[in-house]
């Protein structure tokens, strides 16, 4: 099996929306997500809402035209971080510069254990100008151990809704050497 992998802009992932909801419900179904009808509402104002953002982009995977995984982020500039309910501020030196954030990933449960993750990841941080990139990461997922295999290395925690648990922020460097 072969996954195609396509970026997509703002206005392109709009259209795709209706595609991506339901995959998002079945990638977030299971523990430790159980995501409710109401986070999975919450998924689609988001993403329509992240489409306009600078740097915006998704990378949607397919095998044989069938939506599998996808996987999108957009740029905080210089100063900005992850928001919620309780968070850790940032470090100095990535709080300086432009950071890709990396929003979303979700691979349907089908399709796991395939190295699908790893190749949505990497397509969406190809030729990213920032010098890090950052995610939240649930500890005690599949995904949390994932990152940390990967590289991604803890620099705080954040609670991005009062109904959800703590979780990590996790970063990766983006280029060998860059200055910040």
């Amino acid at each position: 099996m072969t996954l195609t992998l396509t970026r997509h802009t703002g206005t392109e992932t709009l259209g795709l929306v209706p595609r991506l909801k339901p995959l998002y419900a079945n990638a977030y179904s299971e523990p430790p997500y159980e995501m409710s009808d109401e986070d999975i509402e919450q998924f689609e104002i988001r993403i329509t809402k992240h489409a306009g953002l600078d740097g915006f982009v998704l990378v949607a995977g397919e095998i044989d035209g069938r939506l599998v995984g996808f996987s999108y982020g957009f740029t905080f500039p210089p100063g900005r971080w992850w928001t919620g309910v309780k968070t850790d501020p940032p470090p100095a030196d990535i709080a300086s510069g432009p950071l890709f954030a990396v929003i979303e990933l979700g691979v349907h449960t089908e399709f796991r254990g395939r190295g699908f993750s790893r190749q949505l990841v990497d397509a969406l941080l190809t030729d990213r100008p920032e010098s890090f990139a950052s995610l939240i990461s649930r500890p005690g997922a599949q995904a949390h151990a994932m990152y940390q295999r990967w590289g991604w290395k803890k620099v705080g925690t954040t609670q991005t809704y009062p109904h959800w648990p703590v979780e990590d922020i996790d970063v990766l460097p983006l280029h060998d050497s860059k200055s910040a």
